[in-house]
């Protein structure tokens, strides 16, 4: 173990467990997101742009990172300096430097994804300028940063190394690269979520869509919260006793670039939910309607649905037993309905139908009017309801 320093009051800490489990956790959501959003656009959208292969590059830089990080923790992240022997340190060191050059370029890419989403929208040339800008000034800042970075030490080893003989910027100039690449992402990701706006003002498109793209564009703001505060914490990275005190800021840097991959792509994903959405409600629908037809069948042929209570299912039972008895009421029930609402009712039949209103609205949906012109005296041998039914309305 490293002889220098002070022993912590602590003891030998180790956070590793929570690090690897949120580094697996963020890997496997981007990678489903990213899986769901090329479904979309594959199946759905039938159109796989640009946007989608830059954010598909950010998402392996996330897997990548996360296969890093594995190996860090293995030469002890998660655990005080003071517990590593020389060679431990040394090693996670090197593999932390790997990991902020992933960082600036999955980072780079999540963002390029969002401009060359925007671009997608069908705008005057006014508006394309400035997303073109804004795509140059991403990967000319970006790889400047990612080169400084990776040129820090003369040679190279030195780094990671501190017993390599090199000449390497200072700690204070290797924080400001780091802020630096901070700030390019902060405005970046204030620019993006806020040009929707201006963007989709004078678009020929629903109210509701605009609030919504607009809402889901600003979903950006979360990444931007993210980066703020992991740079606020930049001091733990240039650290003595980095391995432990940098946990906290690798934490937000990793919510900053899983958070950032998944908002840039719920844009892309509402063609995909608004397809399973209407699928599912019109397959609820026709089960819906499958089973209450099945149900009013199974009920006018089936006498046994009848209850011992009188109600309707028991009332249309008991008529359906005495043959042309449940005709004979509906119809006198319609006709009583026509004269209290008058010929000119079109909708008179479905006002308070007695007994068999219950059952109609779970069988037969469709009526078919029959007018008959012939005169309503009765005729010997028939009753008052049956002239009634031969001169009246039916709805069959």
């Amino acid at each position: 173990m490293v002889s220098s320093g002070k022993e912590p009051l602590n003891g030998d800490e180790n956070r590793q467990d929570g690090i690897l489990a949120t580094a697996f956790v963020v890997a496997v959501s981007a990678s489903i997101v990213i899986a769901l959003r090329f479904l979309t656009r594959i199946w759905i959208v039938r159109n796989v742009g640009i946007d989608d292969y830059t954010i598909l590059c950010a998402t392996l830089g996330i897997v990548v990172g996360c296969g890093l990080v594995v190996v860090q923790v293995h030469y002890g992240l998660g655990r005080h300096r003071y517990y590593l022997t020389e060679w431990q340190y040394i090693e996670a060191t090197k593999y932390s430097y790997g990991e902020w050059i992933q960082t600036f370029q999955t980072l780079m890419f999540n963002k390029l994804s969002i401009c060359f989403f925007l671009l997608r929208i069908p705008v005057k040339k006014l508006f394309i300028r400035p997303i073109q800008g804004m795509i140059v000034f991403l990967i000319v800042t970006n790889i400047a940063l990612t080169l400084l970075w990776i040129f820090q030490c003369n040679p190279i080893a030195g780094a990671w190394n501190k017993q390599t003989p090199s000449t390497c910027f200072t700690d204070a100039q290797l924080q400001r690269i780091i802020i630096s690449q901070a700030l390019v992402s902060i405005i970046s990701d204030f620019a993006l979520a806020l040009f929707p706006v201006a963007l989709l003002w004078k678009v020929q498109i629903s109210l509701r869509n605009k609030a919504g793209l607009c809402s889901l564009m600003a979903l950006g703001l979360i990444t931007a919260a993210a980066c703020i505060v992991r740079t606020v914490m930049n001091w733990q990275n240039i650290n003595s006793d980095s391995t432990w005190a940098s946990i906290d800021n690798w934490y937000w840097r990793t919510l900053e670039v899983c958070i950032g991959v998944i908002t840039a792509s719920i844009p892309a994903l509402r063609p995909g939910y608004r397809t399973i959405s209407a699928s599912l409600r019109s397959y609820l629908s026709r089960r819906s309607s499958r089973k209450y037809s099945t149900f009013g069948l199974s009920v006018a042929g089936n006498p046994s649905y009848a209850h011992s209570d009188g109600g309707p299912i028991a009332q249309y039972s008991a008529d359906s037993a005495k043959p042309g008895e449940a005709a004979r009421r509906a119809a006198s029930a319609e006709i009583d309905q026509a004269m209290r609402y008058g010929d000119g009712e079109e909708n008179f039949a479905m006002h308070s139908l007695p007994g068999d209103k219950s059952i109609m609205d779970h069988g037969i949906k469709k009526t078919t009017r029959v007018d008959v012109d012939i005169e309503r005296q009765p005729s010997p041998g028939l009753d008052d309801t049956d002239a009634r039914i031969r001169g009246g309305r039916y709805f069959v």
